[in-house]
This record gives structure tokens, sequence and C-alpha cells, in this order.
């Protein structure tokens, strides 16, 4: 490869990628409009970039495959060139301006052609013997500072308001951990270009940009190399290498296919809007934030709006998404292929009966338990000891918020005018959170179980494992279990002493802070309408605990601390006295 050829691949493809993302960026966020330099800087990009990629194409010396790949980028490349030339000739409108849509055409076109060429090569970066848990918190921390940039555009908000650089970031950090506290409302606050942002944030959060780039990785390019499936396998909790490629592909297809699906409901039972462009905007974007448990919405009261009263179509299909959600992938894919086999065994009798791993068993058995538990719970405290209000009636209230209070942060009612019992109901769910795998948050409700069980055990002195579904729980799991029940109870007591100091002087009450640090911690959302007047020292600690929560504190804890190498210790044994 000559001095021209590696100018033109090393240098050229990346730069004009970078300058096409900043001048659609110039165009989204601060400008609205196509300027004069805009217009050229266009045209002259596209140009570049295409014959560029040309250039790539007839002078490297590359294998058939390689050859192959090249040459849809640049019959794409083609296409690029051309538009560019149809933006240079193109006559501007009567206004003076010319066309957004052809611009952002070419310009999202180069981008995406420069986004496919990093993830081909993604493999040179995750060959570094990284972490797992370090690649995952950095992957959070880029995009919670790349969201925070995006806010901060001047059309992110509507005119004549200007985000400040914390809400900016708090924001994002709440969408990126799928969280939904909010400092300023979503839906008045922040422009069509906002909710967008948002809406991409809460997408990639929820199934995790690493996800995405393996994905993207698998379907277009070579697939994964076995550091990438270890690495991604710790990241999904999937333990079966053989198996990543199928379960990441099942992850992304299935939540695509849910939140259309979800999307098609919500709109069609969303007639009190005629519209169809916004109608579809709010389908698609509360889909979306309930499969991810985000609990975004764009209505001003969220779900407690007058346009959705009593819409029993909109509150069953926002759980279950929840719900789907919340239960985590792997539990979702042994479900299904779970129900496929039992299918095929009533056409073929002599196969084997499918059997549900009991992971997925224990995850349905504990939601299941938490929701009726939440439901009856809430219905006492709220209707027989509070004359609190409902949505639908007094039971569908207490079943949507024990769905919602484990990591979703929708509401169908004014929280502020829950009763108190109530509010703390809720924070005993939102501690425990969802399922592992998913994108809920908390202390996970297998830790829970099976924590619970260890005590139990430990309790009763008991000699016997302890069993599930007919199979033996090794100790270190529940060991495990009980030390992150452990961790996690501490974190939020240090942090429930510092929230208080913090907010000495700010007149909430315990239980109002408590919850709002739990709903952080448990990326839940639910919000007393304490969080939009906590002090900034009060909000950056809520940011803290909304990523600690969405990453996991165990995660978080073992990536920071480094593995004990040391060889067992041959020092003689001595009991001591605990009670």
């Amino acid at each position: 490869m000559g001095a021209i050829s590696r100018l033109c691949h090393h240098l050229l493809h990346p730069l004009t990628s970078m300058v096409a993302l900043a001048s659609a960026l110039a165009i989204i966020g601060w400008y609205g409009q196509i300027t004069d330099p805009l217009h050229y800087f266009t045209v002259a990009n596209g140009l570049l970039f295409g014959l560029q990629r040309f250039w790539v194409y007839w002078k490297d010396k590359m294998g058939r495959k390689e050859k192959r790949r090249l040459g849809l980028q640049t019959i794409v490349s083609g296409i690029i060139f051309a538009s560019a030339l149809w933006v240079l000739f193109e006559r501007a409108g009567e206004d003076g301006d010319w066309s957004i849509a052809s611009h952002l055409t070419v310009l999202l076109l180069i981008v995406v052609l420069g986004f496919l060429s990093m993830i081909h090569h993604q493999g040179r970066m995750t060959a570094k013997a990284f972490h797992p848990g370090l690649v995952l918190i950095s992957s959070f921390i880029a995009l919670v500072v790349v969201g925070g940039l995006l806010l901060k555009m001047p059309l992110c908000t509507v005119p004549g308001t200007t985000i400040s650089w914390l809400h900016a970031f708090f924001t994002s950090t709440s969408a990126v951990c799928v969280t939904g506290l909010a400092v300023e409302n979503t839906a008045t606050y922040f422009s069509l270009t906002g909710q967008w942002i948002i809406l991409i944030l809460i997408q990639i959060g929820g199934l995790g940009i690493m996800t995405l780039t393996f994905f993207a990785a698998v379907v277009l390019f070579e697939g994964l190399s076995l550091h990438d499936r270890l690495l991604l396998g710790r990241m999904i909790s999937e333990n079966r290498l053989a198996r990543i490629g199928k379960t990441l592909s099942f992850i992304v297809i299935f939540t695509f296919t849910l939140e259309a699906l979800g999307a098609v409901i919500l709109y069609f039972s969303f007639s009190s809007i005629e519209v169809t462009s916004e109608r579809l905007f709010h389908a698609v974007f509360h889909a979306i934030s309930a499969f991810c448990n985000a609990g975004f919405s764009t209505l001003p009261d969220g779900l407690a709006s007058k346009a959705l009263s009593a819409n029993y179509v909109w509150q069953m299909t926002i759980m279950f998404l929840i719900v789907a959600g919340g239960l985590g992938a792997l539990v979702c894919e042994d479900l299904v292929e779970w129900l496929v086999a039992k299918v095929k065994r009533m056409r073929h009798p002599e196969m084997l009966r499918p059997r549900l791993r009991i992971h997925t068993r224990l995850v349905l058995m504990m939601t299941s338990g938490l929701i009726v538990f939440g439901a009856a719970t809430i219905y006492l405290t709220e209707f027989i000891f509070w004359d609190g209000p409902s949505n639908g009636g007094t039971w569908m209230t207490a079943l949507f918020h024990s769905v919602t209070a484990r990591t979703a942060g929708f509401n169908t009612v004014p929280m502020s005018e829950i009763g108190i019992l109530t509010s703390q109901v809720l924070i005993l769910l939102m501690m425990i959170g969802g399922s592992p795998g998913g994108t809920a948050g908390g202390i996970r409700t297998t830790v829970f179980g099976v924590g619970f069980a260890r005590i139990w055990s430990l309790l009763k002195n008991s000699q016997r494992a302890m069993i599930v579904g007919n199979r033996k729980i090794p100790e270190k799991t529940g060991d495990l279990a009980l030390g992150v029940l452990v961790l996690s109870f501490t974190w939020l007591a240090i942090n429930f002493v510092v929230l208080q100091v913090f907010e000495r002087n700010s007149g909430f009450t315990e239980t109002a802070l408590l919850f709002e640090l739990v709903s952080a911690f448990g990326t839940v959302g639910l919000s007393l309408d304490a969080t939009p007047h906590l002090t900034d020292q009060g909000k950056m600690l809520l940011i803290v605990n909304m990523f600690v929560g969405r990453i996991g504190l165990l995660t978080v804890i073992t990536a920071l601390i480094s593995r004990d190498t040391c060889p067992p210790s041959g020092k003689p044994e001595e009991e001591i006295i605990l009670t």
C-alpha cells in the first residue's frame, strides 16, 4: 500500500466521518437550517468521501472476502458522491434555504459507513486484556458524556430555555442507565430533537453499547473471536460460549420485535390524539421506554395524563413490556425455546420432555410472587388504610404500581398524593428490582431470593444444601448473594446519611429522601417530586447511584479491586465466637 493509499485509508476516512458527524449535529442541534458554510461543507465532504473510497477500492490489494465487503461500501459511496453532486446543484427554496433532508442524507450515510468501519476493527480494541467490568463501565461513562454534550445543544430544549451542565448530565445518566428520574419535564422542557436524543440514549443504554457493537460485528463481518466471546459472556451473563452469538442475536431481535409490537398496540389505543405523526412518536417512545424499564414519558403528566385516563390497553401493554424487559434476555430465550420444544413434542411424543433452567424458574417464581405481593400490599396500604388516587380502578392502580416499582418508573397517579405506607412498600419493591441480564436494576430478584434462602439456612444451622426445583444450589452462590445483600444495604445506608447531610436545609422528610435514593440506585425513576428540588450535591449523588445501580454494585467493586492470586494459606484454623 503506497503513501497516498495509506493517507486515504487511515486519515481521510475517519476525518471525513468526524466532519460529517459534526456538520449533522450542527444542523440538528445548533442551527436548524442549512447555512452557506454547512452547505459547502456537506458537498465537499460527500465528494471527498466518495473519491476516497473509490481510490481505496481501486488501489489496495486485498483478498476476495475483503474486496466483497469493500465493494458494498463503494456502492454506497457512489450514492453519497451522486447525492453530494445533487446537493451542489440543488436550488434553494423560496426562503433562500436549502433542503435539510438532502444534506442530512449525505452526512448520515458518511457517518454510518465510518461507524461500520470502526466496528470492523473493534477486535483490535477488545483484544486488549481489559477486565469485562472496566469495559462495561467505560462504555457507559462514554455514552453518558456523549449524551450530556448532545443534550446541551441549544435546539434540544424549547425556545427560551437553556439547560445547565448538571441537568444535562443528570438527564443523560438517567436515560443511559434507564432510570427515569428527571430534573426537567421531558414533555415540556425538551424539544422534539431533545426527546429523540433521550430516546436513542434509552435504547442504547437498555441494550448496551457493547452489545450493539458486537451484534453488528456478528451480522456484518466475520463474527466474534474467543476473547470477544469471553468478554461478552460476562456482560450478558451467558457462560455457554458456544451460544454467545445466538444469545446476542436473540437479545437484539427480541428487543426490537417486542418494542415494535408494543408501539403498534399503543398507537391504535391512543385515539385522543388525531395527528398521526405525534401519536406515532408517543407510541414508539413509550414502547421503548417501557421495555427498557426507563420510565421516561413524552406526556406532561406521564401516564397520569388525562388523555390516558382509565386506558386499560395502555396500562396492560406498558406492564407487559416492563415485565418482559425486566425478566432478562436469558430467561426470555429459555422460555421461547421451551415453548417451541413443547409444540414440537406435541407432534413427536417420543422427544425428551423440555425443561426450564433453574435460573428461569427462580426468576419467574420471584417475579410473579413479588407482583402479587406488591399489588395486594399496595391495595391494602393505599385504598384500605388511605384514601389514595386511582386510575382505572383501585386494583388496576395497585397492580400497575406493583409492576412499575421494580425498576420501570411509570406512574398512573400523582406520586405526591400517595400514602406514607405505600411509599415505604414501593421502597422495598424498588430495592429488590428486576432480574439479571435484563434492563432492570436493584439488587435483583435472584440475589434477593437466594440470599434470604442462605440466611434461613444459616439460622436453622442446616447441613443440607439449598434445593430449588430438584436442583442443588452451590453454597458459594448463596454466600455471594448474601454478600451482595450486605454490600447493597451498606452502600444505601452510607449514601442515605450523605444525602441527609446535603439536604439538611431542604425540608424533605427522611422517607422522601430515601425514596429518591432507592429509586436512583434501583434505576426505577419513581419520584415523590423531590428530585428537581434537591441541591446540586444531592443531584450528583443520585447520578452516582443511578450509574452504580445500572452497572451493578458487585461489578463495580470487582472491576476496581484486583483479584487475589495468592496461594491458599497453610495456617491452622481456629473458631471465633459470634453469638
